[in-house]
């Protein structure tokens, strides 16, 4: 199936409320051992790089208001890290990609109701929900090699509101940033 703009923007929309209940983030990351992190001073957004191919700034940019919080939010942790906004030489690349999908969950609970109450239930339950991954990259400008990759999972609902989306994604930034730069 070939996505159109509008099922690409429903994706990136779909997103937005991907951090919609912080307390069941799966947060994780990997790392390049040999990265010499503290290097590391100055950061710029990959699709902001001359060169760059339309089909990768059309990817990040599916929706103006998620782009313009989380790009915000990842500036916010990676100026507390002690990293400046350089759009000449930056030393790191950031990159963000996004996916949603729908999930099932089955609970088969081993038993049914007895009695008078048996037309109330039974012994499966069946929820439809959507989940949702964020991937972050840094990018060593000097060598174009990934350096430092996290994620965040959740699953969410589509009914928060603007402001409320903004605040989670910013939580979610927060928590993918506890990770960086990784423990040596």
């Amino acid at each position: 199936m070939k996505k159109t703009p509008s099922a690409l923007a429903f994706l990136a929309v779909g997103v937005i409320v991907l951090l919609a209940g912080c307390s069941s983030l799966k947060v994780g990351n990997d790392y390049n051992p040999s990265a010499d992190f503290p290097r590391f001073v100055s950061f710029d957004w990959l699709d902001n790089r001359p060169g760059v191919s339309e089909t990768v700034r059309t990817a990040m940019s599916q929706s103006q208001p998620f782009d313009r919080d989380l790009r915000r939010a990842v500036s916010s942790e990676l100026s507390a890290k002690g990293l400046i906004a350089d759009s000449r030489s930056p030393d790191l690349l950031a990159a963000y990609h996004v996916g949603v999908d729908d999930q099932i969950d089955v609970a088969d609970w081993g038993y049914r109701y007895q009695g008078p109450y048996r037309g109330w239930g039974g012994d499966i339950d069946v929820n439809q929900y959507r989940a949702g991954t964020l991937v972050l990259d840094l990018i060593d400008t000097e060598t174009m090699s990934l350096v430092w990759r996290a994620s965040v999972e959740n699953t969410f609902d589509d009914k928060a509101a603007p402001e409320e989306t903004a605040r989670r994604i910013a939580d979610a930034v927060q928590k993918i940033f506890q990770l960086y730069p990784p423990a040596e």
